[in-house]
């Protein structure tokens, strides 16, 4: 038996050997096919020379290239099968990658959208169009301005270039821009900026921006500039440029006088972003539908949807035709509509924050009893306006004491408050002796019987009527019916509250309605409908206490209604409130630029509006605005008229294209 050691050894020697035979079998292999390998390159160079000895061209046309296979080995030809997989490949992910990152879907001119709008046309026309949303709005699309408001409620610049302001605030001068057209084709120039001030200011032309240009003036510096020349300094001056423009040599050609009964009032021309295209009336005459085109020689870019709107009389209307698909939005939607819209998913509901203030005006000079201040504050502290907002609004509003709203530099906090307070009310009222009578069913009998009513005797009836004191006692008494109310030297205390028609609006009145009634007010509430309240209503303050909307500007400055100037059937100081020293604090604030001094301008202000009460102050509203899902690109958050809703309008789409973008800049465009 061999040893370990032995074996070892013989494995070694066997190892040795096996390598030793291999290396020699590869030497001898490599050398072989070197030689081989050589002699097979020299025979191919040498069939390389011989073929393009005989080729016209060194590419290989079409049909050489199907004899590819034989010139090139199987490895190469899986090579170039690769190559070809590789490229295609990077060229369809290079496609794919270009596709996503340089063609954008951007917006495209096309389609058309269709608002639905509570009212009807009348005067769109800058001059008359500030008492109506309706004209105010379509007035906004048809004509320029020298100032617009911009998609966060920000004053931008509009048919202005460039404007200066001299050290005293005293002189604006601005250069207009040269590229802005009519939509007849001829020129806008300074010359129609010039008329249109003018005519705001002729007495004859009747127009309700009149009072706003009190001690202004116009010059023409040149062909495109002007100046404004105040008698005093206006802080808030560029706030009022906003009135459009209209052309002078169409509108020269019409006596002043005749003006509000001109048919340029309802087919205007303008040089706006959308042109007059037509109307439609009903049979009676009423205007059911405007048409709005695409003005394509807009000087700041073409919007890209024309625009329709259709007119209805009230909201119920309306939001039936939007259930319908005959609308594709409403410009205003009370919060108690909301419920009514049946597909709700495809419309986008906007809350848009609306400076506006409702309020009750008191018109002292209508009921002599008004014009007791204690009876004007006990009204105010017996309404629950917290409950209104909850539970009528639903939230979409917030309570306001002050004609400033809380955002503005100029609001006041530390003024006097009316929460609601039904002892401090019924004190008030007793105080200037206000008491109450309580009428039972017996005295309503008796009434009935005094003015010959069918249980009483004609004995009875005749010995009543000759007395007038106890007629009139028997008509208030009918009239008030059963209850407790108050009285004082044998006069009721009733009051004629008015608003306009309006689901939203009639529900708030009749909460206040009892609210003033739970006190012993007797409260008769009156509806109009909005094309009514003007002419009927507010014109002629024919009402006692009118529950009604105020719009306020982005600057605090409350002149236009709370001016003593501003009284009377054109004026929007609807209480014809008149204090000399509200009248004087007004008039300073206004001219001075430091804002710390109009602070306290205004803070006086607020200080005798929230003492002498001519007005309730209830809320602020959330203005809603509803569109189709499909109409894209709408981007505006405040607003501070309705017609601010239209801000970006030239960004609103419903068709879309592909563009093609080289640039990081041009993408974030």
């Amino acid at each position: 038996m061999s040893s370990p050691k032995l074996i070892i050894s013989k494995i070694k020697n066997l190892i040795k050997r096996f390598f030793s035979a291999f290396f020699d079998f590869f030497k001898k292999f490599c050398f072989f096919n070197s030689k081989k390998s050589v002699k097979k390159n020299e025979q191919i160079e040498l069939d390389k020379k011989l073929v393009l000895s005989l080729s016209k061209s060194r590419i290989p046309s079409l049909k050489q290239l199907k004899y590819i296979k034989k010139y090139l080995s199987s490895g190469e030809i899986w090579l170039m099968r690769i190559s070809f997989a590789i490229i295609i490949f990077s060229l369809l992910f290079s496609g794919v990658f270009f596709y996503f990152n340089n063609l954008q879907t951007v917006a495209a001119q096309g389609g058309e959208y269709v608002e639905g709008l509570v009212g009807s046309p009348q005067y769109i026309n800058p001059l008359y169009c500030s008492v109506s949303d309706v004209d105010n709005d379509i007035s906004r699309l048809i004509y320029s301005s020298l100032f617009k408001r911009g998609k966060n409620g920000e004053l931008v610049k509009d048919l202005v270039e460039s404007y200066e302001i001299d050290k005293d605030g005293k002189i604006y001068t601005f250069s207009i821009k040269n590229d802005a057209r009519w939509h007849d084709g001829s020129n806008l120039t300074v010359d129609d900026i010039i008329f249109t001030f003018n005519a705001i200011k002729n007495k004859e032309y009747k127009s309700t921006l009149r009072n706003s240009f009190a001690g202004v003036d116009i010059e023409k510096i040149d062909n495109t500039s002007i100046k404004f020349i105040l008698s005093d300094p206006y802080a808030a001056f560029l706030e009022i440029l906003t009135f459009g423009v209209l052309p002078s040599n169409i509108w020269a050609q019409i006596p002043p006088e005749t003006a509000m009964h001109a048919e340029l009032n309802l087919k205007p021309v303008g040089s706006g972003l959308y042109k007059f295209e037509k109307l439609v009336k009903e049979k009676v005459g009423n205007i059911r539908e405007y048409y709005l085109a695409i003005n394509k020689d807009y000087y700041a870019g073409e919007p890209n949807v024309n625009l329709v709107f259709k007119f209805f009389s009230d909201y119920d209307e309306a939001v039936l035709a939007l259930n319908n698909n005959l609308i594709d939005g409403i410009s205003y939607l009370p919060q108690d509509y909301k419920k009514e819209i049946v597909s709700p998913n495809t419309l986008n509901f906007y809350k848009l924050f609306l400076p506006q203030l409702t309020l009750i005006f008191f018109n002292q000079q209508n009921n002599p009893a008004l014009a007791d201040k204690s009876v004007r504050q006990a009204l105010a502290y017996s309404v629950d306006r917290n409950e209104s907002i909850n539970n009528i609004l639903e939230g979409n509003a917030y309570v306001v004491d002050s004609p400033i709203l809380p955002n503005s530099f100029a609001y006041f906090n530390d003024i006097k408050k009316y929460d609601y307070n039904l002892a401090k009310s019924g004190e008030l009222l007793e105080s200037v002796d206000w008491k109450i009578s309580e009428i039972t069913e017996e005295d309503v009998r008796e009434a009935e019987i005094s003015l010959g009513g069918e249980e009483g005797t004609e004995d009875e009836a005749e010995e009543e009527s000759g007395n007038d004191a106890l007629m009139k006692q028997a008509e208030a008494v009918l009239s008030l019916g059963e209850g407790k109310w108050r009285q004082k030297d044998g006069n009721y205390l009733v009051l004629r509250l008015v608003t306009v028609e309006r689901n939203e609006n009639e529900q708030i009145v009749k909460a206040i309605k009892s609210y003033w009634e739970a006190i012993g007010v007797k409260t008769i509430v009156e509806v109009f409908p909005i094309t009514e309240i003007r002419d009927k209503i507010i014109k002629d303050r024919n009402f006692d206490a009118l529950f009604y909307g105020q719009v306020v500007g982005s600057d605090p400055d409350p002149y236009a209604f709370w001016h003593s100037s501003q009284t009377g059937e054109d004026g929007f100081n609807i209480a014809n409130f008149t204090n000399k020293e509200v009248d004087q604090l007004l008039e300073d604030a206004r001219t001075i630029s430091n804002i710390e001094e109009r602070r306290e301008k205004y803070k006086q202000f607020q200080e005798i509006i929230s003492e002498e009460i001519p007005a309730m102050f209830l809320y602020s509203p959330v203005y809603t605005y509803i569109q189709s899902n499909s109409l894209k690109g709408f981007d505006v958050k405040n607003i501070f008229l309705p017609r601010d809703r239209f801000a970006n309008i030239n960004e609103w789409y419903i068709k879309v294209k592909k563009k093609l973008v080289w640039s990081e800049k041009e993408k974030a465009q």
